[in-house]
């Protein structure tokens, strides 16, 4: 399952991103604007519906994401 796929099954929930250098679910890029899906950063990882391992990228990422303060499209723990 491709980026924008895996992520959309997480809409509404909070999910917990292992950062890995090599082998990831899905390559991420953050950016400031014009991003696929917005995120709300969370402070612990109660109630995680899943580890999902990304690797973060400059270019040709499968998912473009944005970090907002409140109301994204799902929580991430960043462990």
């Amino acid at each position: 399952m491709a980026g924008k796929e895996l992520l959309e099954k997480y809409k509404g929930k909070k999910v917990t991103f292992r950062e890995v250098s090599s082998f990831p679910d899905i390559k991420v890029q953050y950016v400031s604007s014009f991003a696929d899906y917005e995120i709300k950063p969370a402070s612990n990882s109660s109630f995680s519906a899943e580890i999902i391992k990304v690797q973060t990228v400059t270019s040709f990422p499968d998912v473009k994401l944005k970090k907002v303060p409140a109301f994204g499209d799902f929580e991430v723990y960043f462990e």
